[in-house]
């Protein structure tokens, strides 16, 4: 989807483009081909840092689709596929943001005997956290392309300054949830989640006694992050420790668990996983 863009989601740029002036046509052309160029790259590479870069760019497409679709000489002469395109780059935002493709891609840096499975964000983040920091991560640098394209070179070159501070802070802070995972390994299941764990903690295949849904009235540590949607509780026969990622006050007091909440992106699948590893699951 994101391979066919300039040829269709391109035609409604183009026209939208068509009557400006020239160094806006052309900031605004290499910064569509920058764009597009990157986001081939980082769909073709499936690995958690293009993951993130994935993620950010996704929904450019679709934003600067719509910005020139209101444009009224867009309107006057973009064709039907321009349509297409922007149809397309709405769908290439949504698939970007999927539990299976954020699977594939965490679990391209696996290596070995293992399988690596994507945790869910914590929910407060996505009810307008994540959504602030991105446009602090992208925001300032289309600023800045656009006030260069106008030809107001000293705002533009501040504006792109404070935009590589921006995207640098918030690319970083977007990657770390590309980070948190799920790993099976031969020994067991290794949580990596530095949101709540201080280290990466394995649980032992030979002593999870019970792998599937969190019951109601559960008393197992919540390691899910605050995450929503179905939570996977893992049962032990013997305690292990755990340590919490450092509060605000730098100390983090370790933990005796033999029950732990945690969130996989698609509790199914790890489900369905696990027992292959033969660790005994109960799905009910």
């Amino acid at each position: 989807m994101w391979l066919i863009l300039p040829l269709t989601l391109g035609d409604l740029l183009a026209a939208a483009l068509d009557d400006r002036s020239a160094a806006v046509a052309v900031t605004g052309t290499i910064s569509a081909w920058v764009v597009w160029t990157a986001g081939l790259i980082a769909a073709l590479i499936t690995l958690p840092r293009t993951l993130t870069l994935l993620r950010v760019l996704a929904p450019l497409p679709v934003l600067a689709g719509i910005v020139a679709a209101v444009d009224t000489s867009a309107d006057a002469s973009a064709s039907a596929l321009a349509w297409v395109g922007l149809a397309a780059a709405a769908l290439v935002a949504v698939t970007a943001l999927t539990a299976d493709l954020g699977d594939d891609f965490v679990n391209g840096s696996s290596y070995g005997d293992e399988r690596r499975l994507a945790l869910r964000p914590p929910a407060v983040l996505l009810l307008g956290p994540l959504q602030l920091v991105w446009v602090l991560t992208v925001a300032p640098v289309v600023a800045a392309l656009a006030l260069i394209g106008s030809e107001q070179w000293v705002a533009g070159a501040a504006c792109g300054v404070a935009g590589a501070g921006t995207a640098w802070w918030g690319s970083r802070r977007m990657h770390r949830l590309a980070c948190r995972w799920l790993v099976f390994v031969p020994a067991g299941v290794t949580l990596v989640d530095e949101v709540v764990l201080a280290e990466p903690t394995l649980f032992r295949r030979d002593a999870i006694t019970r792998f599937g849904p969190a019951p109601a009235d559960t008393s197992a540590v919540d390691l899910s992050a605050g995450a929503s949607g179905l939570i996977l509780q893992i049962d032990l026969d013997v305690a292990t420790s755990l340590l919490p990622t450092p509060g605000r006050d730098g100390v983090s007091t370790p933990v005796e668990a033999r029950s732990v909440l945690i969130a996989p992106t698609r509790p199914g699948a790890a489900l369905t996983h696990a027992e292959t590893r033969r660790i005994l699951v109960q799905r009910a």
